[in-house]
C-alpha cells in the first residue's frame, strides 16, 4: 500500500498544501495522522477522490524520472553503460569515475539506483556501499555491484556492505537491463518511508 503526503497531493492536484489540509479537515479527502502528526492519504483513497472530481488520471510517483548513477574507473565501460542505459528514455543517467566523486553525486544527484564497480583506486566500492547505507537519507538507494574480480568472496563482501545485487563482468546487456529494471521498480517510490521522506521534501515545510 502506498501513502501520499499533503505536499505530494498538492503537487498532483496543482493546489496549495493548505488547500489539501482544508479538504481533509472538511471531510472531502480521507486521511490519517502519523505518530508525528503528519497527514497521510492512501493511494487508492486519493484515486477515488480524484475520480469523484473528474480530475484527469495521475501517474503517482512517475512524475519523477528514475535516476541512475554509474560509478566505474574504466572510462570506456562507463561511457558505454551510460549510452546504453540512456536508450531507455525513462531514465536519467549520470556517471562518476571514482568512489569520492560517486559519493558526492549520491548526495547531489540522489539516484534511485547506484551501479557500482567495487575495485577502484582510492575509495573502493565496499566503502561507498557502507557509506550510502549508513546514511538514512541515502539508505533507500538500491546498489547494483559490477566487477570483473569475483575471487576472495567479492559477492559476499558486497552484499554484507549493503549491495542489493551483484553482476560479474563482462556484462551481458540483457541481464544488466533486467536487473536495472527490477531494482529501479523496487527503489522508485519503493517503501512508504522513502516516499514520505521524498514527498515531504517536495512539500517544503509540511508540518501537519
Amino acid at each position: 500500500m502506498r501513502f501520499l503526503t499533503t505536499g505530494h497531493i498538492a503537487s498532483l492536484c496543482q493546489v496549495t498544501i493548505p488547500t489539501i489540509k482544508r479538504w481533509i479537515r472538511e471531510g472531502h479527502l480521507a486521511a490519517f495522522k502519523t505518530a508525528g502528526g503528519h497527514f497521510r492519504v492512501t493511494e487508492d483513497v486519493f484515486e477515488r477522490f480524484r475520480s469523484s472530481l473528474n480530475m484527469p488520471p495521475t501517474a503517482i510517483g512517475e512524475e519523477e524520472s528514475p535516476r541512475l548513477l554509474i560509478v566505474d574507473d574504466d572510462p570506456k565501460l562507463l561511457n558505454t553503460l551510460a549510452e546504453i542505459l540512456r536508450l531507455d528514455q525513462r531514465y536519467k543517467v549520470d556517471t562518476a569515475q571514482d568512489g569520492y566523486e560517486g559519493l558526492i553525486k549520491v548526495g547531489t544527484f540522489r539516484p534511485h539506483l547506484l551501479i557500482l564497480d567495487i575495485f577502484m583506486p582510492g575509495l573502493d566500492g565496499f566503502h561507498v556501499c557502507r557509506k550510502v547505507k549508513e546514511d538514512p537519507a541515502t539508505r533507500p538507494t538500491k546498489i547494483l555491484v559490477i566487477t570483473g574480480h569475483v575471487e576472495g568472496g567479492a559477492r559476499e563482501h558486497s552484499l554484507v556492505a549493503g549491495a542489493d545485487a551483484f553482476l560479474e563482468k563482462p556484462l551481458q546487456w540483457s541481464t544488466l537491463k533486467t536487473e536495472v529494471d527490477r531494482l529501479v521498480s523496487e527503489a522508485h517510490w519503493g517503501s512508504p518511508a522513502t516516499r514520505s521522506s521524498r514527498s515531504t521534501q517536495r512539500g517544503k515545510g509540511e508540518t501537519t
